[in-house]
C-alpha cells in the first residue's frame, strides 16, 4: 500500500519546522545578548544602585547619603566612585529597599549571580503566565511562535544584559494578569503590589484596568502591599534613628537637574535610548517644557479613549486586548528606556491568540512590534560612530525627528491600532463576552 501525504499535513509539518528553527535562533540570540552580556566582567550594572542602597538600609544607615554609597562601594567592591556623580544620588522607591533586601544581604559577586537567576525566572514567568492566560495549547504553533517572539524581543535582551528589575516587574504583572483571570484576587494583588513597589510607572497602569473593573479585593491588596513595604522601609530608618528624608529629596532634585543620562533633551547624547514621547517631541519643539506638555497631553488623550472603551463594558471586550493596550500606552507619557518595552509581550500574546475577525488588527500589531527585535537606536548610533552611515545624515530633519525615535513612533501607532481593535470588538460583539481571560 502506498502512503499518500496530504498537502495540509505537509504544510503543517513545514510550519512547525520553521517555527522550531526560529525558536532555536531566537533562543541563541537571547542567551548571547542577555545572560552572556550580563556576565561580562564589570562591577557596574542596573543592580548596583539598588543593591548598594538596600544594603546600606539593612545596616540601619542613611541609604540616601551619597557618601555612604561611595564608602560601601569602595570597601566591599573595591572601586572608587565620586559622590558627585548622578549615579550616587539615588532615590529608589522605599518599598524596593525591602524587596531587594534578600539580594543585598549577599556579597556582591554572589548577588550578581543570584540576580541573574531572578531575572531569568521573571522572563520564564512572563512567558508561562501569558501562555496560560491566552489559552495556548502545549506544542501548538501559536505557543511556539509566542515563545520565539518573546525570546527575540530586544527589550528582554537589554533588560537582562543590564540587570534591570523591569524584567522581574513584567513577570510579576504577567502572573498578576493570569491570577486575576483565574479569580485569585489576593494572589494577583500581591504580584501587582510587588510590581508597583519596584516600578510604579509600570505596574500602576495595569492595576488601573482592574480598578475600572471594580476588582476591589485585587486593587486593595496591591495598594496595601505597596503601602506596607513603604512603611517597613521608613519604620526601619526611624528605629535606627536615621534622618534620611532631606537627602532623599536632594537626590531627586540632583537627578532632575544634573542626571543627563535620563535627560530627553539634546544635552543627553544617548537620549534616543529612551522610548517616551518627550524624545521625538523635543526634536520638533527644542523646548523641554513644551515636549513634556505634548507628551502628557497625548498620553492623557490615549488613556481617556481607552477608558471609554473599558468603562462599564466588562463583557464587551477582551481583557487581554484591554491590558495589552494600556501596557503600550503607559510607555509613552513617562520616562522609559528600551527594556521597559518588555511589556510588548502582552500585546504579542494577544496578537497571536486573536480571533480570525481581528486578523487585520493583530497582523498590523505584529508588524509594528517586529522592529523591536533589534535595539534600533543603539544600532544606528553605532553605525554612525563606525562610519557605516554618513555623518552628514544626522543633520537632516528626519534623522532626529523620525528615524532615531522610530521605536517611540511605532509604540504610538501600536497603541492607536490596539485602540481601534478595542473599538472594533465592542462594535462587532456588543451583546456577548469576547475572549475574556480563561
Amino acid at each position: 500500500m502506498r502512503l499518500i501525504s496530504k498537502p495540509g499535513n505537509s504544510r503543517h509539518v513545514g510550519s512547525r519546522i520553521v517555527l522550531w528553527t526560529l525558536l532555536l535562533m531566537a533562543g541563541a540570540e537571547f542567551i548571547v545578548r542577555g545572560p552572556v552580556r550580563y556576565l561580562h566582567p564589570t562591577n557596574w550594572n542596573d543592580l548596583a544602585q539598588y543593591y548598594a542602597t538596600s544594603r546600606i538600609w539593612l545596616r540601619g544607615q542613611n541609604f540616601a547619603d551619597p557618601e555612604n554609597f561611595a564608602a560601601l562601594w569602595r570597601n566591599e567592591v573595591g572601586e572608587t566612585l565620586s559622590s558627585g556623580t548622578a549615579r550616587m544620588h539615588i532615590a529608589p522607591p522605599p518599598g524596593a529597599l525591602v524587596l531587594f533586601a534578600p539580594i543585598a544581604a549577599l556579597s556582591w559577586p554572589t548577588a550578581k549571580l543570584v540576580w541573574l537567576g531572578v531575572l531569568l525566572a521573571g522572563f520564564a514567568l512572563t512567558v508561562w503566565s501569558l501562555i496560560r492566560t491566552s489559552g495556548f495549547a502545549r506544542g501548538e504553533p501559536g505557543t511556539l511562535a509566542f515563545i520565539a517572539g518573546c525570546l527575540a524581543l530586544a527589550p528582554f535582551h537589554t533588560g537582562i544584559g543590564s540587570g534591570n528589575q523591569t524584567i522581574l516587574v513584567v513577570g510579576c504583572c504577567a502572573v498578576g494578569i493570569w491570577a486575576a483571570g483565574a479569580e485569585a484576587e489576593i494572589l494577583a494583588g500581591l504580584f501587582f503590589g510587588v510590581a508597583c513597589s519596584l516600578k510604579p510607572h509600570i505596574g500602576a497602569f495595569i492595576v488601573l484596568y482592574y480598578l475600572i473593573q471594580r476588582r476591589w479585593r485585587l486593587v486593595a491588596t496591591a495598594v496595601a502591599l505597596t503601602i506596607i513595604l513603604v512603611l517597613i522601609a521608613v519604620a526601619w530608618m526611624q528605629f535606627a534613628n536615621v534622618s534620611w528624608f532631606p537627602d532623599y529629596v536632594n537626590n531627586i532634585k540632583f537627578g532632575a537637574a544634573r542626571n543627563r543620562i535620563d535627560d530627553f533633551t539634546s544635552a543627553n547624547p544617548i537620549r534616543f535610548m529612551l522610548i517616551n514621547l518627550q524624545v521625538p517631541y523635543y526634536s520638533f519643539t527644542h523646548a523641554a517644557r513644551s515636549a513634556n506638555l505634548l507628551a502628557f497631553s497625548s498620553g492623557a488623550c490615549l488613556i481617556a479613549v481607552w477608558m471609554i472603551f473599558v468603562w462599564g463594558k466588562r463583557t464587551q471586550h477582551s481583557e487581554l486586548l484591554a491590558l495589552a493596550t494600556i501596557a503600550v500606552i503607559g510607555l509613552l507619557p513617562l520616562y522609559h528606556r528600551l527594556y521597559d518595552a518588555a511589556l510588548l509581550a502582552i500585546p504579542l500574546c494577544w496578537c497571536l491568540s486573536a480571533r480570525s475577525s481581528m486578523k487585520t488588527v493583530s497582523t498590523a500589531g505584529l508588524l509594528l512590534m517586529a522592529p523591536f527585535a533589534v535595539p534600533g537606536a543603539a544600532l544606528l548610533q553605532q553605525a554612525v560612530r563606525k562610519g557605516h552611515i554618513p555623518e552628514n545624515w544626522t543633520h537632516f530633519w528626519w534623522w532626529d525627528r523620525l528615524l532615531m525615535p522610530h521605536q517611540t513612533w511605532l509604540l504610538l501607532l501600536l497603541s492607536i491600532v490596539l485602540l481601534y481593535g478595542m473599538a472594533k470588538q465592542n462594535r462587532d460583539d456588543p451583546q456577548s463576552a469576547s475572549q475574556d481571560l480563561r
